[in-house]
């Protein structure tokens, strides 16, 4: 569970790598004035059941309000982020390592359904109703999950053996994703080979040409696709890491705002604190002030 004033992001590390899957409840009290969680994607599928108030999630640049007894699926290698939610909000969430439903040998229900569904060949809808039990369904998964009962595990997959089952044969919302308008499965991983190492390498200088050494094609290329993918410049997505990444520091640490500044990729302060109050919204020294009260 992610703690106050702690930058909640999505990296996938399982609690227990025996099973695969992550049940948490979160509320977004606890989530920093950016958004829940930043621009990102990840090779699981995630699921959010909103129980209260209400998150705006960004899924592959299309944008969707999941209000209260509504659910949001993140389908794997989806790009997607949160910024705006009702600080009020409560959810239930899992995020389910694709593993966890492919055997040794791959038998007909791999095939049809999970393989097409790692390749984006098969695209879950986005934005769910709960109230035909598939929330109350969510809750019982992130429950085992939490008491961890005698032989959960197997009661924990069979539960998620049956969301999936629900989702497919009432929630599939298209056979074949390149009917969609989205840049070839190519270009998705070279957009998302950029994403990881902005991730990686924020703290220190990015040129166009490092990233033209990572994808293999000209930096002009580059800047379409992703923008085409992310509807932001490749400078403009440095930025709001770099930001994130200061906001963090900035809540969880003592280190002085020019030392942050620099820890995180900025050579000029005063560039620094120009770009943190136009993604935030506030000056970092006024971040600290209102959630520190210092």
């Amino acid at each position: 569970m992610p703690t106050q004033y702690t930058l909640y992001q999505e990296i996938v590390q399982m609690p227990n790598k025996d099973i695969g899957i992550n049940g948490f409840y979160y509320d977004c009290v606890h989530s920093p004035s950016a958004g829940v969680f930043p621009l990102h994607w990840h090779e699981c599928l995630e699921i959010i059941s909103v129980e209260s108030g209400w998150i705006e999630v960004e899924i592959d640049r299309k944008r969707y309000r999941i209000q209260s007894g509504q659910i949001a699926v993140i389908n794997p290698r989806q790009l997607h982020s949160c910024d705006r939610f009702d600080p009020g909000a409560t959810l239930r969430c899992l995020i389910i390592d694709m593993d966890v439903f492919r055997s040794r040998f791959v038998d007909s229900s791999e095939e049809r359904f999970i393989l097409p569904l790692l390749e984006g060949r098969v695209l879950l809808a986005e934005q769910i109703d709960g109230s035909n039990g598939l929330q109350s369904l969510i809750h019982s998964c992130v429950d085992s999950f939490d008491r961890r009962d005698i032989a959960y595990q197997l009661h924990l997959k069979a539960l998620i053996f049956e969301l999936l089952y629900q989702l497919f044969a009432f929630h599939c919302a298209m056979r074949e994703a390149e009917q969609r308008n989205l840049p070839t499965s190519v270009s998705r991983e070279r957009v998302n080979a950029v994403l990881e190492y902005v991730d990686t390498h924020y703290a220190e200088r990015i040129q166009l040409n490092d990233l033209v050494e990572i994808v293999h094609i000209n930096k002009y290329y580059i800047c379409k696709i992703f923008q085409q993918y992310t509807g932001k410049t490749v400078f403009n997505y440095v930025n709001e890491v770099r930001i994130r990444k200061a906001e963090e520091l900035l809540l969880t640490t003592n280190r002085t705002v020019t030392d942050i500044a620099y820890a995180t990729g900025f050579l000029d302060i005063n560039y620094f604190s120009r770009i943190f109050k136009q993604i935030m919204g506030i000056t970092p020294t006024e971040l600290r002030k209102k959630y520190l009260k210092v």
